[in-house]
Formats: C-alpha cells, structure tokens, sequence
C-alpha cells in the first residue's frame, strides 16, 4: 500500500492535524495532496511550500498521519518534474549560490584543529557560519572535560539533510559517505552533533542509505549529559533564570530527544526549569524553507515562542538547533515581542555556568545572513522588523 492509499484509508478527516499546524487551515490540502501524488492533477508550489515539516500534525492525529508525511514526497515529485530553484540549491555545496559559502565571503569562518580523535564533533553549517557561538561554546567544554576530540567542519563535510528535506537529495548522496569515511579515517569512537539534522542524517538517514555506522551518533545535548553524569564537567556558577527551553521540531518529535537537554539544565545552579516536558511545544517557525520562502511569516511563528515563555514567566528561552537559534534572535528584534526574554543555546548556557564566556554579535549575524538570503535567492523579501 503506498503513501496516498494508506492515509486516504486511514484518514477520518477529524481535523486536529489543523488544530496544531500554524501554516494551513484546510482539510482540502489532502485532497490536493491525494491527486498530485497519483498524477491526476497539479499543484501550486505554495501549497508545498508553506509546510514547517515540523511534525506536530503528526502527533497531533489520532492516527499518526497528518500532513508532514504527504509534503515530503509531493516536494521531490514537484522538483523532479520542474527542477530545482535557487531557494532549493542555496544549501548545495556545491551550487554557485551556496548560503554559507556566501556568508564566509562576509564574515570570518571559525577554524578548527585537523587531527584525530576519539571523539568527532560535527559542528554543521549553522555552527560553523552562522551560529558560532554554538561551535565555540562547544569546543570550549571539551577542551575543559578534557575530552580527545576533533572537529569537522565546513560546507565540504555538509550532512545533505537540509537540501534534502527542500526536495534535492543530491547532497546526502554525494557527501554521506564521504563523511563518514573521514570519521572513520580520524579514528573516531563518538560522533557528536550540534544540528538536529545533521544529527537525523548520521542517526537515521546515512545507516539507511550506507550501512550500519562503526561509531556512536550523538546528539550534543547527550554527550553533554554524559559528561555532567560522568563528573568530567561541573557547573559551579549560579544562573539565577527561570528558564523556558524549546525543543526543536526536528530533534524532539522527529528524533525523540527531549530529555538530555533538561537533564543539563536542572543541573546548574540557581536555573528553574518551567517546562520539564515537551508538551505543549511547538515550531519556532524557521523550517521546511518557511523561513526564506516566507521571511515575515516565519518570523510571526517564532514570536509565539516568547509569548509561551512570558505566560510561564521565564525570563530565558534555552534552545539546542540553529536554525531556531537564529529565527528566536531575530524575532527578538522587534521589541514588542522581546520584552527582556533572553535567548541563548544549550552549550553556551552550560558553558557559562562552568565559566566559559563566549561572545556574540547577534545583531550582525542577523545582518550577514539577510544580506546573504538576498544575494542567492532571487525576490528575497527581508522581514518587516529585521
């Protein structure tokens, strides 16, 4: 039974997949959906383009159905059969039209250490370019637990997952093995990385598509969790916050990781936790290419976040994924939203109760990475209060 006959049978059309979504409101999307995918009918991109792909229609529906499942094949149908544009090649490593080769042409690119070791972290694009922060807090508490590592880094080690999810598995194909053959050849025994879908390729996707890995695949929020458990990391400094952490779509509902990250933050003294579980969570609004296909909208998802927070009275949001590090920051922007809500990642915030400060230019990334979007996607519209 393919994709189409088993949700069209399953499907009672009950509508709670609309409930959770911030992107339809229209149970006449499945039909649409239904005869694209059979080929009897076409479709308008928009209506592909709009999806997060977040998932939580799909915990939502009493059947585990929702739409997140039909999106994904309707875009590679939809690419296959009229190419892929430039809001899709701008994550290819290869395409002349690359974000982050952009980006590094703009600003300073972080540079690492080549050697080997027993354990590898995989910073991802977002770290390395954009997020930086997020790579150097990291370094910073392995080099402080003492930790054997290496770091591979750079738009020549990209994962593929995210011009994956746009509809090109171009990239996937061409660097998975290639990067798992470098962590091979580093002598690596832990892979750890900081994107959730850099963090969904190796975990899931490469095992698939290359046979099973030789090393562990962690999340960086388990390694950290590990060294905490393991005494190799304490944090002594008081963070006196009540803290709201969100989790991101790709990692908690597509990946089950939710605890680890909660697990750290309870461990640093003076922190309150104001949501220990993830329910309740929803998108930050930056994924499924929501957020440079419709920048203002993308933007409006990720102010709900503050208000979550605000109504639990946080005065932090901790997050662990780039892409809702960056969309959390610049919605920050607006200062009707912010209202004194601080926003920082997981590594940095433990990173900062064992000591370690890193520094940030939040209003320059936010910049850099506008001008970027401008320069390799053609009618890119900056957001109304970036």
């Amino acid at each position: 039974m393919n994709i189409v006959e088993k949700h069209r049978e399953r499907c009672m059309e009950c509508g709670q997949c609309l409930l959770v979504c911030s992107r339809y409101d229209n149970l006449s999307l499945l039909n649409r959906l239904y005869e694209y995918l059979e080929g009897s009918s076409n479709i308008h991109p928009d209506s592909l383009l709009r999806c997060l792909t977040c998932g939580l229609c799909v915990s939502a529906c009493p059947e585990k159905l929702g739409i997140k499942p039909l999106i994904s094949p309707a875009r590679q149908k939809w690419v296959n059969e009229n190419g892929l544009t430039d809001r899709q090649t701008m994550v290819d490593p290869e395409a002349e039209n690359n974000l982050f080769k952009k980006i590094a042409e703009m600003d300073e690119t972080l540079e690492f250490t080549n050697r080997s070791g027993s354990v590898v972290y995989f910073p991802g694009c977002a770290g390395t370019y954009i997020n930086k922060v997020m790579a150097q807090a990291s370094v910073a508490l392995l080099e402080k637990a003492g930790v054997d590592y290496t770091v591979l880094s750079g738009t020549e080690y990209c994962c593929g997952a995210v011009s994956a999810g746009a509809g090109d598995p171009g990239p996937i194909r061409m660097h998975g093995q290639q990067n798992i053959e470098e962590i091979r050849k580093r002598r690596a025994k832990i892979l750890i990385t900081a994107c959730p879908g850099c963090f969904r390729a190796f975990k899931d996707i490469y095992p698939r598509m290359f046979g099973k890995l030789d090393f562990e695949v962690l999340q960086v929020s388990q390694y950290l969790d590990r060294l905490l458990k393991e005494g190799k990391l304490t944090p002594e400094n008081a963070l006196k916050h009540r803290v709201f952490y969100h989790d991101p779509c790709h990692l908690t509902r597509g990946m089950g990781i939710y605890t680890e990250a909660r697990n750290i933050l309870e461990k640093i003294p003076g922190t309150e936790l104001a949501n220990r579980t993830p329910e309740g969570s929803a998108c930050c609004g930056f994924g499924g290419g929501v957020r440079v296909n419709y920048p203002s909208e993308s933007l409006s998802v990720a102010s709900d976040r503050y208000r979550a927070a605000r109504e639990m009275g946080c005065d932090v949001i901790v997050t662990n994924c780039g892409g809702c590090m960056q969309n959390l920051i610049e919605a920050g922007e607006n200062e009707n939203v912010r209202e004194n809500i601080k926003i920082f990642d997981l590594t940095e915030y433990l990173a900062l109760a064992c000591g370690v400060k890193t520094d940030r230019e939040d209003r320059k990334m936010i910049e850099i990475v506008n001008r970027a979007y401008s320069s390799c996607v053609s009618g890119y519209k900056k957001p109304y209060f970036s």
